[in-house]
């Protein structure tokens, strides 16, 4: 075996070498979970495992099976990668091209679940000065992210699993599913976008209670209108934020999340942050007998590196070798 770390874009690398077809799927599971195939200058991408399969898979787990991926972390991770959008998706462009028209400067609240959705990256017809983010949201964030596995935990993972005692014991004493989103996927997605975004401060002390929380959200944004001549427009997934807004009389847009991953084409670099997202949100997962770890022993602060296990040494010596190469081109600056 042979592990060597890189960022998400360099999994590109390892993708050429690997050729038109690849396929995932989760080891601790007995079925493929997708297959990739290039098409053009993308992929088309085919499913292979419905919601009842995925849930029969993680319900084996025991007590330990929220831990494991689940039919709405693959959607989540699809939705987050620009892969799939929103069943009214076509609903909010038009109503985003109503606001365009509008006198006043209009900027768009995100509610702290489409920071785990990564709107703002896949949603370019907004531009990351136009966001309003309240500190409530961000505290909500990084309240999230330190949860650990214990030692005991880890042990009742690999009991249902010894065969692959080795994949889980890269998480002890590393983060938890929900801390792994809510470091890659959330606090990425913050860290992009917050230095051109305007944040604001919510009137209430954060909160253990997400109805508290979200009440300071809208309080927040009801302060912002009035302090400004402009229109706050919180956009949300969350239909409990939705009925507070409506209870508050602040404008708003409810996303409806889709409720099944079907078959889709997708750009090249949707795909690459598509593999990233399942690895954070998953722990690691098996692209075509290379294990690509989210979360693994010795991670450092780098929000967006994973880890490659390699079984086959010859693909491993290719890898190393074109890695080097596009390391180096990238070092003088010049794109291969």
């Amino acid at each position: 075996m042979n592990d060597i770390t890189v960022v998400a874009g360099e999994l590109q690398i390892l993708l050429n070498l690997m050729g038109g077809e690849v396929g995932i799927s989760y080891p601790l599971y007995d079925h493929d979970l997708l297959t990739a195939r290039t098409s053009g200058t993308g992929y088309e991408l085919t499913l292979h495992a419905d919601s009842d399969a995925i849930r029969a898979s993680q319900e084996r787990f025991g007590s330990a099976a929220k831990e494991l991926p689940s039919y709405s972390d693959l959607l989540e991770s699809a939705l987050a990668s620009g892969i799939i959008r929103y069943d009214n998706q076509e609903t909010f462009d038009g109503t985003l091209a109503a606001y365009r028209r509008l006198k006043k400067d209009v900027f768009f609240g995100l509610d702290t679940n489409l920071f785990y959705q990564r709107f703002a990256s896949v949603t370019p017809a907004i531009a990351p000065g136009e966001y309003l983010i309240v500190d409530t949201v961000r505290d909500e964030i990084t309240f999230a992210i330190n949860h650990k596995y214990s030692a005991e935990r880890i042990a009742e993972l690999t009991g249902y699993a010894p065969k692959h005692a080795s994949l889980v014991a890269e998480l002890e004493n590393k983060r938890t599913k929900k801390s792994r989103k809510a470091a890659y996927l959330a606090l990425r997605e913050y860290r992009s976008i917050r230095d051109r975004a305007t944040e604001i401060a919510s009137p209430g002390q954060h909160s253990h209670r997400n109805s508290e929380n979200d009440r300071n959200i809208a309080q927040a944004m009801r302060q912002f209108e009035e302090e400004r001549y402009a229109l706050p427009v919180l956009l949300t997934a969350d239909i409990y934020m939705a009925d507070i807004c409506d209870a508050e009389g602040i404008e708003y847009f409810f996303f409806e999340r889709p409720y099944r991953v079907r078959a889709a084409a997708c750009t090249a670099g949707a795909f690459l942050e598509f593999l990233f997202t399942l690895a954070a949100s998953f722990g690691f997962i098996d692209l075509s007998g290379v294990i690509v770890f989210g979360e693994y022993g010795g991670k450092g602060n780098a929000l967006d590196e994973v880890k490659l296990r390699f079984s086959d040494d010859a693909l491993y010596q290719d890898f190393r070798r074109e890695l080097s190469v596009c390391r180096r081109l990238a070092a003088l600056g010049i794109e291969r």
